[in-house]
């Protein structure tokens, strides 16, 4: 009667854990594989900040062209100057008082050309009007009524001015590598934006499996459940009616509750693998908070053939993460040629041509400009260079130095990538064997299993053994399941490996 009571109770906290560890969200989505990766490659978070990095590369370039924009500046200008009288030592007559007003305009346009050619057009008109007191000289006052003279003119003036590097800035300058540098950067934006998506189909297909594994090894321990139940359920049989002794049953109903913590345990597990998978497909958790992914697909293994000799031709000229490296290189050595031209001395050719024009009325001083009736103009050579240019020559052997590194470093992540390729190839070689050896070892040990169970049945075994069987089919079900996802999650590696997971999905990306 003791025994029963107990018994009864275990069944009833089984039960109740059983409906606890049971609940899962009420929201059912099935999803493919492929779903998953669209999903992903619109909503997942760290391909959008990838999206945003390239696009701001795309802006550096932009605002590095700016460099060639011409300046245009406008001014204009009111000055007001009253001068007392005053003497100079060196002359006879001293200088009379005098308000002067002056009104003055102008513009320029200047700026920069690719071949290394600086120019500026300007141009400005200067009005002056002054007004001079000769009253105290009585001199004067016959010419100048009052003693007052106001005098009034127009100045004006345009001309370019160029200059024109030869040696140091010529075939290229600082200009012009920052364009050149913006433009490898957008490129190995690009391909690290491509690298990225690999990255996280990748990171989908693997956690997809993952999902698909959990979910199988909760029907292992939903299938192990029902064995161990029905064991338990026979073994009580025999008991009662004094076949078995108590330890037959004692046993049998430890490992039912053993199987409902494993089995809790799976669930939890596949849970939390669930929300692995959310994570990757979406910028907002809550949204799939209360959704349970059900995967439609199931774990096969189909036979890859590979060769590693052309997975590795594959991946050197296909990995972006590689073609991104020697891109850097690319960018270095821009770096490299201008440290190279600022080694030579600084030879400018200077030039100005412009005319002036003076004269009482605006129109006649700007018509004596454009006329060059006044030209004015210069040119010449400009010649620098820095005694013992220790800087420059630093410089250089800084940015010789960095372009090796960057070539080592694309050596080291090559030769990373065929050793990926290396491991994955030895890995779908055996992990495919392993899926059918474990298949073969599962089928035998279900066979294994049944026979046990007659034999128990009819008084010929105990629940011992029965027991001992059914944890080697456990282990083979469970054997099965990991090395069939191992060897989907191997193949997906083999793929990334090798650079043609984009390929594989038809995925191409579009340059804005």
């Amino acid at each position: 009667m003791r025994v029963r009571i107990l018994t009864a109770l275990a069944w009833c906290v089984a039960l109740v854990a059983f409906g606890q560890t049971a609940e899962l969200p009420s929201i059912k989505r099935p999803l493919s594989l492929q779903a998953c990766i669209d999903l992903a490659l619109s909503r997942n978070l760290d391909l959008q900040i990838e999206h945003l990095v390239a696009g701001m590369a795309g802006y550096n370039l932009s605002g590095a062209y700016g460099a060639y924009n011409p300046l245009l500046s406008l001014g204009g200008e009111h000055g007001f100057v009253s001068e007392p009288a005053d003497f100079d030592p060196r002359k006879f007559n001293p200088y009379f008082p005098s308000q002067i007003n002056t009104d003055s305009g102008g513009s320029a346009l200047e700026g920069l050309l690719p071949i290394g050619l600086s120019y500026k057009f300007s141009g400005e008109v200067k009005h002056q009007s002054v007004t001079t007191d000769f009253s105290s000289d009585p001199d004067y006052l016959q010419s100048y009524p009052l003693g007052i003279r106001d005098t009034n003119n127009f100045a004006a003036d345009a001309g370019v001015t160029l200059r024109q590097h030869l040696l140091k800035d010529f075939w290229i300058d600082s200009a012009r590598k920052t364009v050149l540098m913006r433009r490898k950067e957008l490129s190995m934006s690009q391909q690290a934006l491509k690298f990225q998506i690999m990255k996280t189909v990748l990171a989908v297909e693997v956690s997809y499996y993952d999902l698909i594994a959990a979910r199988e090894l909760v029907r292992v321990q939903e299938k192990v459940l029902e064995l161990r139940q029905q064991l338990v359920a026979e073994t009580r049989r025999r008991f009662e009616v004094g076949d078995l002794p108590p330890l037959d049953n004692d046993q049998a109903e430890s490992q039912l509750q053993n199987t409902l913590t494993a089995l809790s345990l799976a669930r939890e597990a596949y849970a939390t693998q669930q929300n692995h998978l959310k994570r990757l497909l979406t910028d907002n958790f809550r949204e799939l908070a209360d959704v349970e992914l059900q995967p439609t697909e199931v774990l096969v293994a189909l036979p890859a053939e590979v060769n590693r000799s052309e997975s590795f031709q594959h991946a050197l000229k296909n990995r972006p993460d590689l073609l991104e490296a020697r891109l850097a290189i690319e960018k270095q050595d821009v770096v490299v040629r201008f440290q190279r031209n600022q080694l030579f001395p600084s030879l400018d050719v200077v030039g100005h041509y412009g005319g002036l024009g003076v004269e009482p009325g605006f129109s006649s001083a700007v018509d004596q400009v454009f006329r060059f009736s006044n030209p004015d103009y210069f040119y010449g050579v400009v010649i620098s260079y820095p005694i013992g240019n220790s800087a420059a020559r630093a410089n250089y052997r800084t940015s010789q130095a960095a372009k090796q590194i960057a070539e080592l470093q694309l050596k080291t992540a090559e030769e990373e990538v065929l050793v990926q390729i290396a491991d994955c190839v030895t890995r779908l070689q055996y992990r495919f064997s392993q899926v059918s050896s474990t298949r073969k070892a599962r089928s035998f040990a279900e066979a294994a299993l049944a026979a046990e169970q007659k034999k128990f049945l009819n008084g010929l075994s105990t629940s011992f053994f029965v027991l001992e069987f059914q944890e080697k089919l456990t282990a083979a079900r469970t054997a099965e399941v990991q090395a069939l996802t191992e060897y989907n999650r191997t193949v997906a590696q083999m793929a990334f490996a090798e650079g043609s997971t984009l390929t594989k999905y038809h995925l191409a990306l579009e340059s804005k």
